[in-house]
């Protein structure tokens, strides 16, 4: 199913919306007039940190609580890029221009459904799992090793291990 149809899905929305946060306050700081692209770069960014989702550093705003943020920043930005009392220089209104049209895509293509509720895990079933896995290596590699060294040294008895076989003259006394 291709990504329109579905939607875009949330983790790349927020790589986005970082990216166009940091793309703002980046080339805001080389203008004049920086202030209104670095304070919107910086709601852009803060946007993103505090939505739940996969690269948020803060999960405290649901989804569809995201996307009408990102409709108000969208229609902010493209005020402060049109109305001619917002004090933008040009480079300034070009800026947030692209920012409100990217902002707009995003809204478009982004599936802001919630992340699907998984059954809770038992912890206790996860150290159980964890630990059977971890025996099961232990025993793998052992068993390698004990091949390895059969190999080594021929093959060894059936319940005997590979090289437990005394050396010839290691039963005599030692000499005087």
């Amino acid at each position: 199913m291709p990504v329109a149809a579905r939607g875009l899905p949330f983790s790349i929305h927020q790589v986005a919306e970082y990216l166009i946060g940091l793309g703002l306050i980046a080339q805001a700081v080389q203008g004049s007039k920086s202030l209104l692209p670095v304070v919107f770069g910086a709601a852009v960014l803060l946007s993103a940190a505090l939505t739940d989702g996969p690269l948020a550093g803060w999960k405290t705003v649901s989804r569809p609580a995201h996307k009408v943020v990102d409709i108000v920043l969208a229609i902010v930005a493209l005020l402060l890029a049109v109305l001619p009392w917002s004090g933008a220089d040009a480079s300034g209104r070009a800026v947030l221009l692209i920012a409100a049209l990217l902002l707009g895509m995003l809204i478009v293509r982004t599936s802001y459904a919630p992340k699907p509720v998984r059954a809770p895990r038992n912890r206790g079933d996860l150290a159980e799992d964890v630990g059977r896995s971890a025996g099961r290596m232990v025993g793998k590699g052992l068993k390698a090793y004990r091949d390895g060294r059969a190999r080594e040294t021929g093959s060894a008895g059936a319940g005997e291990p590979a090289g437990s076989a005394e050396p010839p003259g290691a039963s005599e006394p030692p000499a005087p």
